[in-house]
């Protein structure tokens, strides 16, 4: 089943709701492809008998999941009503959300609104607000924290950043809940600032380069951004990969028994089901191994992207694959 649409409605009432999921449903007969325009119809007339039977001011997400790969699906509504931690973080809270925002049809100045994305953003919208890891980015005016769909206002700079200095002092005093919030809708959850997670964003005059563990991006844009911030965090996961890998050469050079393997996804596979492994690399393209590690929740999965293998040094020449264990082991006398 894929997930197709993702509705959150943020305290609408059922009547609202419900005439506001018509009107995405009227809008849908736009869509060119007959098949996604059946799906998208039955989607939003599923939605809003949902939300007929709402009590009013609920705040929750709809799903609408079906398999496409069949010719006459049709697809299910799950509705999801939001914890109270969630509930006041979007209400009042001082959490904000981004992305397609629609008031009710019939009452455009009310304070109660839903968010709707459709086909491939609305699983991105539902991993980035459910676990979205954050970013800490710093615009000419303010220190926030934020994923791709939302963000917490931290603190007010006063006026743009001019030196490096500056910057370098601002950002030694950020630490977590001193001003840095959690956009978590898990818990308290205030990032720590570390060789990716912050930077600049905007237009900054300043009187030299920065440092490696602070970045610059000319945009206020949270999409761009985000995806800044992804690649700065693919980056420093291939430098780290390729740390483990060189300690990996040293420790056979100096023949030791292994406490870090690469290449071999047989020796992951037995490292994984002992319950030895500790960390592990690997490429996107493992997906069966990624979401298996990332289910368990036992492993820290650090998931590496793009194809362009001549900027992933040693990672790519061992197989894309790299594992650290929680004590020296030789696998191979486990049946590896």
């Amino acid at each position: 089943m894929e997930l197709l649409a993702l509705v959150l409605n943020c305290g609408m009432s059922s009547d609202d709701l419900a005439s506001t999921l018509e009107k995405l449903r009227e809008q849908s007969k736009s869509i060119g492809a007959h098949k996604k325009r059946q799906l998208f119809w039955d989607c939003y007339t599923k939605m809003a008998s949902k939300a007929n039977n709402l009590a009013d001011g609920t705040f929750c997400f709809f799903k609408y999941s079906a398999d496409t790969s069949k010719d006459d699906t049709e697809g299910d509504v799950e509705v999801v009503e939001l914890t109270k931690r969630q509930k006041g973080m979007v209400n009042g809270g001082g959490v904000e959300l981004m992305g397609p925002r629609f008031k009710p049809p019939e009452d455009p100045s009310s304070k109660t609104v839903a968010y709707a994305w459709m086909e491939g953003a609305a699983q991105t919208a539902w991993d980035d607000l459910m676990h979205g890891e954050p970013c800490i980015y710093i615009t000419p005016e303010s220190v926030w924290v934020g994923t791709r769909h939302k963000r917490a206002l931290c603190k007010a700079t006063g006026s743009p950043l001019k030196t490096v200095k500056d910057v370098e002092k601002l950002v030694a005093e950020l630490k977590p809940d001193a001003p840095l919030r959690s956009v978590s809708f898990h818990g308290n959850e205030p990032p720590a600032v570390n060789a990716y997670n912050t930077f600049l964003a905007g237009s900054f005059k300043l009187d030299g380069p920065l440092p490696a563990t602070i970045g610059s991006v000319n945009t206020t844009s949270t999409n761009e951004m985000y995806d800044y911030f992804a690649q700065r965090k693919n980056m420093s996961n291939i430098d780290e990969a390729n740390k483990l890998i060189s300690q990996m050469l040293a420790d056979v050079g100096k023949g030791l028994t292994p406490l870090i393997c690469a290449s071999s996804t047989k020796e992951a596979s037995v490292a994984y089901k002992s319950a030895l492994m500790k960390k592990i690399y690997l490429h996107e393209s493992m997906k069966k191994f990624i979401a298996k590690a990332k289910e368990d929740g036992q492993v820290e999965v650090c998931v590496i992207k793009g194809e362009d293998e001549s900027k992933m040094g040693a990672f790519a020449q061992y197989g894309k694959l790299v594992f650290e264990m929680f004590y020296r082991c030789d696998l191979t006398t486990m049946g590896a």
